[in-house]
């Protein structure tokens, strides 16, 4: 009976360390690169930018609830990490596109969500979900003269 009561309380420990220390560990947030983003849908991409926002809040409750205290950026992911933004960035370089020719002097921004290329793109996928993401870039690329209107499909 002793040892069973033994086995018991080790078990109870274990159970209660594991527990411990699963709850003290940090969230592990899933980054995207380029190459996980590329072919999916407008719908899908705004699925994974979304889940990436909730993870970060997610984590920042979780610090409070394990801290009592919000850190600085109060669970915002910088905007290079965000999903939208990891593709965008490698469909700019892939096209050579840089930041500055997004800068127009009615839209001075010092992120790639301040611009007009973000916003068309974001306004273009909202209506048009079941298309590509790469491909609705392309079509605003060459809309916003970004691109060669001949080297677009």
């Amino acid at each position: 009976m002793k040892k069973i009561a033994g086995f018991f309380l080790l078990f109870c420990i274990a159970a209660v360390a594991l527990v411990f220390f699963a709850w003290s560990q940090p969230s592990q947030i899933k980054h995207y690169t380029a190459e996980d983003l590329v072919g999916l849908t407008c719908a899908e991409l705004s699925a994974r930018h979304d889940d990436f926002i909730f993870a970060y809040h997610d984590a920042e409750i979780a610090n409070y609830r394990r801290t009592g205290g919000f850190q600085d950026d109060l669970g915002l992911p910088q905007e290079e990490t965000l999903p939208f933004i990891v593709l965008m960035r490698w469909f700019m370089q892939d096209n050579e596109i840089i930041e500055a020719d997004l800068v127009h002097s009615s839209l001075p921004s010092k992120t790639l969500q301040g611009t007009k290329f973000y916003y068309e793109i974001s306004a273009a996928c909202a209506s048009a979900s079941p298309l590509r993401a790469v491909d609705v870039m392309q079509q605003v690329a060459t809309k916003l003269n970004l691109i060669d209107p001949a080297l677009s499909p």
